[in-house]
């Protein structure tokens, strides 16, 4: 049942990587951790610690960017990076879900 969730896991890191958000590189780190030493249940539990109130996971909009003149600008990707993102987070909160009720 599980057999995509760590690709999934990996795949975030990578985005996350990308963005160069550092916090969220760790917070998700944790949730592999925990994946790898089969604790599906904490892993769960952190992922969904990220999700919720101001500057969560879910507040997260990726592929933003400055200009050489320190202007706020978008990556000619972001489109794609978001929908990637939101895809991946939206599989990681079903497995959180099944996982915390049990399933």
């Amino acid at each position: 049942m599980y057999e995509n969730i760590r690709v999934q896991l990996t795949e975030m890191i990578s985005l996350l990587e990308d963005e160069k958000s550092d916090w969220w590189v760790k917070h998700v780190k944790c949730a592999l951790s925990a994946f790898d030493s089969n604790e599906f249940l904490n892993c769960a539990n952190i992922i969904m610690a990220g999700s919720g109130g101001m500057g969560s996971l879910n507040d997260l909009v990726l592929g933003q960017s400055t200009n050489a003149r320190g202007e706020f600008c978008w990556k000619a990707n972001a489109d794609e990076l978001n929908q990637k993102y939101m895809h991946l987070l939206g599989e990681l909160y079903a497995f959180s879900k099944s996982v915390q009720k049990g399933n």
